[in-house]
């Protein structure tokens, strides 16, 4: 299989989707940049299920290809819980219970990715950045996205609807999760349907204060 075709591949098996396009990230890969990027695992419980297979299996394609991908524990982001497709309040965490179920996520993931050796995967935690932010800071962060632009989300606009709450830590949990993507400086993030508006709340953050377009990539079961 030629560079070409390894790169075809990568764009279109398991995936459904890439912003700003498959035709940009294209010219990317085919000027021979490596990329650095990257997929969030929450900690909300003590093991990866059938859906992270599916990220994990394409970061293991690009980290075959040569681009160095970031296995990212949310154990902040994780304490709050990400909304996505929750129609009621998820139950607040503690720090020790997030990192007690990631305690075995790397053992996991292992399964499918490779994290020793040239090119090993490399493992993050966003409490490491996101715990360190001052109250000052962080609201600097969220002044770079907009009420309009959140609240837009479909799964907060089927609470309305409902007549149910929308609690402030669930509605400030993309900002939190945007952060991720400058605070690692990364060029790609890839997830599922359900990411795909922290995902392009990342694109808008990274693009107001790195100046920096980042893509994103949706991926499907294979």
């Amino acid at each position: 299989m030629t560079d070409e075709q390894k790169i075809e591949e990568l764009l279109t098996r398991g995936v459904e989707r890439i912003y700003p396009s498959k035709e940009k990230l294209k010219e990317i890969l085919n000027s021979g940049k490596k990329l650095r990027l990257y997929q969030g695992f929450d900690p909300t419980g003590d093991k990866l299920h059938i859906g992270h297979m599916v990220g994990l299996k394409k970061l293991a394609a690009w980290q075959a290809l040569g681009h160095h991908v970031i296995f990212l524990i949310g154990d902040f982001t994780a304490m709050v819980g990400d909304p996505s497709g929750k129609f009621s309040t998820r139950k607040v965490l503690t720090h020790e219970e997030t990192l007690a179920n990631a305690k075995t996520y790397k053992e996991q993931a292992s399964k499918i990715l490779k994290f020793d050796g040239k090119n090993g995967a490399e493992v993050l935690f966003n409490g490491d950045w996101l715990g360190e932010l001052t109250a000052i800071e962080f609201l600097k962060i969220a002044g770079n996205l907009t009420y309009s632009q959140v609240i837009e989300r479909d799964m907060f606009q089927e609470r309305l609807k409902r007549g149910q709450d929308i609690n402030t830590n669930e509605f400030l949990y993309p900002v939190m999760q945007a952060y991720d993507s400058v605070a690692m400086d990364v060029d790609l993030e890839l997830g599922g349907t359900d990411q795909m508006f922290n995902m392009l709340m990342g694109r808008k953050l990274m693009r107001n204060i790195l100046k920096k377009e980042r893509n994103c990539l949706r991926t499907v079961k294979v």
